[in-house]
């Protein structure tokens, strides 16, 4: 947390930029040909911007938060201005300076200049903030006095989850009764400084002398206490990367983040006039491609870098760089890939067909009749004529077998051919007829 007293005067900017920094407040924050910072390189050095003692003048409140620092230990909360001169540009100020805001990421711990930068990836919530809050926006938001505030909290968010977590500080993660967690400072009264412990918000009991904030100190520190919630909200629904990428049938693009569809953000689409069209994305983060553009374009956040002070120590300190989005009307829009399941083929149950029993043919024998002869004069019978027995064969009746699934009749029918078998002649022709056994064949 970057006070006067936190920061070593004897590491502070070389003598060129002392005699720079005795120009007022209003240069540094209205210079507007100084660069935005645009770039940094692995182990690149920035160096804190302080005048009078003031970091960020309009962009920060003079206060404590929550317990740390309650016992009048009051700082600066809220955004860290640093610097860096432009290579082969020479030592002219404001032209050949480039600045940033970074915020604290390590509480409780001396802020110092000529801290390195490397590039880091971070909570896409934390991402999203100290991009959306950086030098541009600054410049474009203190005058009116709405940059103290939303500063204020974004650099509160900072401490509640990165570093606490992090770094074993206490910002937040000592609150009691739910209230260490952002997402229930929903209207929440902050504690007097007067307060018996714990106190949970932003307090102080010295004017806040913020000249740009119109309104009065209580409300500044509501407002910076309600802001808490109000960025945990937003910076979740908008949470960094975000991509934007051609929609359905080319029709339109949509903005996403970490979290789905980032709604209410600014699409400008090139279409050959100065200024383009600008187009808000809608629920969806969709936005339409209006006639004859070209092109469309957003910044997002990109790139976060951090310092963990000087080889000697020094606070952590973290700031997030533009991305530049763009997508041409004429890229592809999401492909559909269709997955078509072969149906699962169920074989039908084996069917065994029952055996066939094919009945013997049944043979019946018929006593032959008998024939008399009578001789004229004679009352006696006394010739005999045998004839053969009939034999009559009866086919047995046909069996089918139809297999299911089948069409086809696969029955089989077994006609037998009986041949007749002469009986010789018999002068005592049996008195009963024979029936023959039939036989089984499976």
């Amino acid at each position: 947390m970057p006070s006067i007293s936190q920061m070593k005067r004897s590491r502070l900017a070389p003598i060129a930029l002392t005699a720079a920094l005795s120009v007022t407040l209003l240069t540094f924050s209205s210079a507007s040909n100084a660069a935005v910072g645009t770039t940094l390189t692995e182990g690149m050095e920035l160096n804190l911007f302080s005048v009078l003692g003031q970091t960020a003048p309009g962009g920060h409140i003079h206060a404590s938060l929550n317990e740390n620092g309650a016992d009048d230990d009051f700082t600066y909360i809220g955004g860290v201005p640093l610097w860096n001169l432009e290579p082969g540009c020479g030592n002219t100020y404001p032209d050949c300076y480039n600045f940033f805001i970074g915020y604290c990421a390590e509480a409780d711990v001396t802020a110092e200049s000529g801290s390195p930068f490397a590039a880091v990836t971070i909570d896409g919530r934390l991402q999203y903030l100290t991009w959306k809050h950086d030098f541009e926006w600054y410049t474009a938001n203190w005058p009116s006095g709405s940059a103290s505030a939303p500063m204020a909290a974004t650099q509160a968010l900072v401490w509640a989850w990165m570093s606490d977590p992090q770094t074993g500080s206490t910002v937040f993660s000592n609150v009691a009764g739910g209230l260490d967690d952002p997402y229930n400072w929903n209207g929440l009264t902050s504690s007097a400084h007067t307060d018996a412990s714990p106190r949970v918000g932003f307090h102080t009991d010295v004017d806040l002398d913020d000249p740009y904030w119109t309104g009065t100190d209580a409300e500044l520190l509501a407002a910076a206490t309600q802001a808490v919630y109000d960025l945990a909200v937003e910076s979740t629904s908008k949470a960094g990367p975000w991509a934007l990428t051609q929609g359905d049938g080319q029709t339109g693009v949509v903005l996403t983040g970490a979290n789905g569809a980032i709604a209410g953000e600014t699409i400008n689409f090139v279409d050959g006039s100065t200024d383009g069209i600008n187009v808000v994305t809608d629920s969806n983060g969709y936005a339409a491609w209006p006639a004859g553009a070209t092109d469309a374009n957003i910044e997002g956040p990109g790139q976060t870098w951090k310092s963990p002070g000087p080889s000697e120590g020094g606070q952590d300190i973290i700031l997030t760089l533009d991305a530049n989005l763009t997508v041409n009307v004429a890229a592809p829009g999401p492909t559909t890939t269709t997955t078509t399941v072969a149906p699962t083929t169920t074989a039908a149950p084996t069917t065994t067909a029952a055996p066939t029993t094919t009945a013997a043919p049944t043979t019946t024998t018929e006593a032959p009749a008998s024939t008399s002869t009578v001789v004229a004069g004679d009352d006696n019978d006394t010739s005999t004529t045998t004839v053969a027995p009939t034999t009559t064969t009866e086919a047995p009746a046909s069996t089918s077998t139809v297999v299911a699934g089948d069409d086809v009749d696969t029955s089989t029918t077994t006609t037998p051919t009986t041949t007749p078998t002469p009986v010789p002649p018999s002068s005592s022709p049996p008195a009963t007829s024979v029936t023959a056994t039939p036989t089984y064949t499976n």
